[in-house]
Parts: C-alpha cells; structure tokens; sequence
C-alpha cells in the first residue's frame, strides 16, 4: 500500500518572466510535465489575505489522478492537499482554512495547514458528484451538481457542519455551473438548456429550488458569474453576439460593460468593480474592465492554444487584493498556473 502524499512538501517551481507586450511580471507557479490548472473562474482558490491558493494537478501521465495542491503567490510552499481517486467539484472555504471537495456524493473537508481530513456528510442517492461546487461567503452552506442513481441531475446543499445533505433541484436536463449568490445565500443559479428557449441557458431558483424561472439574458455562452453583493449577473456573449452584460432581476434590458471583443471567460472582483476576461476568435489576450468606467486594458497575452482540453483554456480571475489575475496556459506544451501581477498605476489610471 502506497504511503498517503497529503501534506507532502515539494520543491518549488517558479518562474519569472515579463509579458513581451505589456511588460507586466508574470509568475509562472507549475512547471512539472502534466496538466496543472486553476480552479474555474467563479469558484475561489485564494486565502483572504492572497498568499496563498490551490490548483488541480495531474500527477502523472494522461488519465491520471487528479489532486489538489496549495502554493503561496511567491511560489514557495508547494503541497498537497489530497490523494484519492475521486476529487470532485473542489472549492476553498472564503475562510481560507479549509478545501471542501466531493467523493461519491461524500463531502470531504480538508485543513489546508494540519492537512487533516474529514468526512463531513453524505448526499443520498448520489451515482456520481461532478461539475461545479459553490459556497455561501460564511462558509455554511455548499452547493454543488451531481448525477442521481436514476440518471437525473441535481442541486445538492450540504451543511459544512455536518448536519446534512439535501436535494435541492432535480431534473433530467443537464446542470451545469451551479453557483449560489454568496452574500445572502437566497438566490441559485444554474446552467441548463431548454430546447423551448435555444437562445437562453440561465435560470434561477431560490435557494431550496422552489421558483425555477429562465432569466431573461439571451445570447449567454454559458460563462457567468455573480457580480458582488449586487445581486446581479454578469455573462459573456456567445460569438455572435460579442460583449459582457450585467443583468439584474427586474432591470428593463441587460447592461452592456465591454463589447467590441470577443470576451470567452470572464469573471469579477469579489467587490464587484473589476471583471477579468480572456478572448478568444481571435485571441485578443486577457483584459481587465472597470465596471464603473467601463475603462479596458491588455494585462497579458497567455500564449495558451485556447483548443478542446479545459486547461488550456485561461479562465483568468483575481485574488482578493486585485493583485494578480491568476490564468491556464500550455504555452510551454503542458499545461500550467500563472500570477500575472496588476500594478497599482494600471487600476487607478482605469478608475479615473
């Protein structure tokens, strides 16, 4: 029986080097030969005080185990976090204490600096966990996809302290990109497709899946996130339709923020100002956006093949203290973790 690698140190991997365009320093925090990838966009993976986040790894060759390792911004400190067959729908608490994830419907907590781990909870009737999870910004309540033992997909909401696990939605579409609007913990939307409405792919629900309803934001390529404590969305446009919209219940028309570009990935400050997102057809670099000033600015060209695998998609997003953006790429051939640092001039001058 092979020794458990939780908790094991390794040696760090960083690299430094400028964008050749914009001249902004990039970190490169992996740099061992298999697909190493950042959490998605919406999904959070840095501790509040940004020094520290975690990454899914393969640590070995194509279908290999998929783990998750903690690292700090300097990249120093590279350990891993798990060691198990099946780690599904990873998350970092807000707290920064914890990495939740799911195991056969199981929701497994893990102390990111004892590496203790725990069985926390059991969703009933659970064939498969996948997808997305999503957490309230307390912590308490996690939200997560999965495929039922009758084939149906569902919503499950698990009590991070233990108490329990419920199905929330069910049905025989497809769910993906689940996310609970954090501040609140009221309101749930999901990813699905209605072949009744082809144009639009978001619905909402209160947070026990009663009221399910279609938003009205047509267009959505899928990529989406909540917008703060604002109650509101923001989407990418699919390639027809090119831009990033704010919508909120009740508004008379979505709001356009950036167009002219087309934006693939976006995803917001936890405040709400700033949006990050790459492009793609054509690949036009990652781009930050002042939501107020409506201000956009290159931060980086990810040189990353923007083609099928996941990982070599950027899905930038950023750290707590605006900092860095945090990006994919396989520049090198094999996909990789980057910090792409902000400096300070760049979000005033766009604040202005």
């Amino acid at each position: 029986m092979k020794d458990c690698l939780r908790g094991h140190q390794y040696s760090s991997e960083r690299r430094f080097f400028s964008d050749p365009t914009t001249g902004y320093r990039i970190t490169q925090l992996t740099d061992f030969p298999v697909s190493n990838a950042k959490f998605y966009f919406h999904i959070n993976q840095f501790t509040p005080d940004s020094k520290t986040l975690v990454f899914r790894s393969t640590r070995s060759a194509r279908f290999g185990q998929i783990d998750v390792f903690r690292v700090d911004t300097d990249g120093h400190n590279l350990i891993q976090l798990t060691d198990e067959d099946d780690v599904a729908s990873p998350i970092l608490s807000y707290s920064g204490k914890y990495l939740y994830y799911l195991r056969n419907g199981t929701l497994v907590r893990v102390d990111i600096n004892t590496f203790e781990q725990d069985d926390i909870c059991h969703g009933q009737a659970v064939a498969k966990s996948d997808g997305c999870s999503s957490l309230t910004i307390d912590d308490k309540y996690l939200y997560a996809e999965a495929t039922l033992d009758n084939g149906h997909m569902a919503v499950l909401r698990y009590s991070t302290d233990g108490s329990g696990c419920e199905i929330v939605y069910e049905c025989e579409r497809q769910i993906t990109h689940t996310q609970i609007e954090p501040y609140e913990g009221k309101l749930l939307a999901v990813q699905c497709h209605d072949p009744a409405w082809p144009d639009h792919n978001l619905f909402c629900m209160n947070s026990d899946g009663t009221n399910f309803h279609m938003l009205d934001l047509p267009f959505g390529n899928g990529h989406w996130m909540w917008v703060g404590d604002t109650k509101k969305l923001m989407t990418n446009r699919d390639s027809e339709h090119w831009g990033i919209v704010l919508w909120g219940e009740g508004d008379s028309a979505p709001h356009v923020v950036a167009k002219d570009l087309h934006y693939w990935h976006a995803s917001c400050s936890m405040d709400g100002k700033w949006m990050v997102s790459d492009t793609n057809w054509p690949d036009d670099g990652l781009r930050i956006i002042n939501v107020a000033t409506e201000k956009v600015e290159l931060v980086c060209r990810p040189g990353s093949t923007c083609s099928h695998p996941s990982w070599t998609h950027p899905h930038p997003s950023f750290s707590p203290d605006m900092k860095y953006v945090i990006y994919n790429s396989n520049a090198t051939g094999v996909g990789h973790v980057y910090l792409a640092e902000l400096p300070e001039e760049l979000l005033a001058r766009m604040a202005r």
